[in-house]
């Protein structure tokens, strides 16, 4: 996509919930529903395109932790896969106050955070598989930044479209997100709907079954 239709499709991912959207990758038999992956204060929301990085164990040769963050533009989500770990972090304090500071929307991590108390003094939004206090200094090392990384079974390109929220990570491909999006936007309306109409005394059941509540996800046969 470019500037415009990103900015475009962002506007729109950033009315949604990751529930409309996991729903829509259901309709249209997509992946992109992350497991495991929760922002550390349910009110954390991460909305944009993916700034990628990789992690990779550390060998006799050494190497660092990594310093990218500077080359992140505003608005991006910092998408960084350590395949998983838990012993040991790759985001923490330091990371945290620079990337609030240049306006980038948040972090996702398939791996651990540690400095939590800083990401909530910070307001800025870190979603991770968990929290631990061991460095990941001496341990991994970035391997590359800006190539397509896994977030469990989801791969995810620079670029792609990330939405994050109380209930998890949903990542939509670049080139999907126009049809993700009006599907996603329709689901949305519906359930909007239905909770409206049962506010005024309809029935809930009546009012699903009218308005196709069970089958918003369910995928054209």
């Amino acid at each position: 996509m470019d500037a415009e239709a990103t900015k475009k499709a962002v506007d729109q991912l950033s009315g949604l919930t990751t529930a409309a959207v996991s729903d829509a990758l259901d309709k249209l038999g997509r992946a992109g529903a992350v497991p495991g992956i929760i922002p550390f204060d349910p009110s954390f929301r991460v909305c944009g395109p993916a700034y990628t990085g990789q992690y990779e164990p550390v060998d006799e040769q050494g190497g660092t932790v990594g310093d990218f963050i500077d080359d992140v533009d505003p608005g991006s989500v910092v998408v960084l896969s350590n395949d998983g770990r838990l012993d040991c972090t790759i985001w923490g304090d330091i990371l945290t106050s620079v990337a609030s500071r240049r306006g980038i929307s948040g972090t996702v991590l398939h791996g651990v955070c540690r400095d939590v108390a800083a990401s909530l003094e910070f307001r800025y939004p870190v979603l991770a598989r968990g929290r631990n206090m061991q460095t990941g200094k001496d341990r991994v090392r970035l391997s590359a930044t800006q190539v397509p990384v896994t977030l469990g079974s989801v791969t995810v390109h620079p670029g792609d479209l990330v939405l994050g929220d109380a209930d998890g990570v949903v990542v939509i491909a670049a080139g999907e997100a126009e049809e993700v999006l009006a599907v996603a936007i329709a689901i949305e309306d519906a359930e909007t709907a239905i909770r409206e109409a049962a506010a005024t005394g309809e029935r809930l059941d009546e009012v699903r079954r009218r308005l196709g509540y069970h089958q918003l996800q369910t995928a054209a046969r």
